[in-house]
């Protein structure tokens, strides 16, 4: 893996979904499969998901400068937490610091927040975060 793939990648994305992933102390099988499918997507090898998944500390994010990409990397994140039907509080606060990261109106995240645990069982559509993510505050 080259030197440039532990920052601004694609590795360093799904690193970032890892580390969602593991926030609440466990990676269980609904998460896992979700983690394959985004490697899948992201056209990450299975060797590279597995050195990924072992050693995402290593990776550092970056967020996009592009407000559509920022929004559909937070749209996923969501999806990552919500995944095993449960919002642990470790899950919220990593979506609370990616958010920021994000450059995400905090108050804008706690409300997409509240969407989540509102639909705790059902998947939070795109269009509902975007709609809170451009609202007028």
């Amino acid at each position: 893996m080259e030197f440039k793939n532990y920052f601004d990648s694609t590795e360093a994305q799904l690193a970032m979904f890892i580390k969602m992933a593991k926030s609440d102390g466990e990676i269980n099988q609904a998460e896992m499969i979700f983690l394959q499918l985004l490697a899948h997507r992201l056209k990450i090898s299975g060797a590279d998901f597995k050195n990924i998944l072992k050693n995402c500390d290593n990776y550092e994010y970056i967020p996009p400068v592009n407000q559509k990409e920022r929004f559909i990397t937070l749209y996923v994140l969501i999806q990552m937490m919500k995944v095993d039907l449960s919002m642990k509080n470790e899950e919220i606060a990593f979506c609370l610091e990616i958010s920021n990261r994000l450059y995400i109106d905090e108050n804008k995240m706690i409300d997409i927040l509240e969407l989540s645990k509102k639909q705790e069982k059902k998947v939070v559509g795109y269009e509902e975060i975007e709609k809170i993510l451009l609202s007028v505050s």
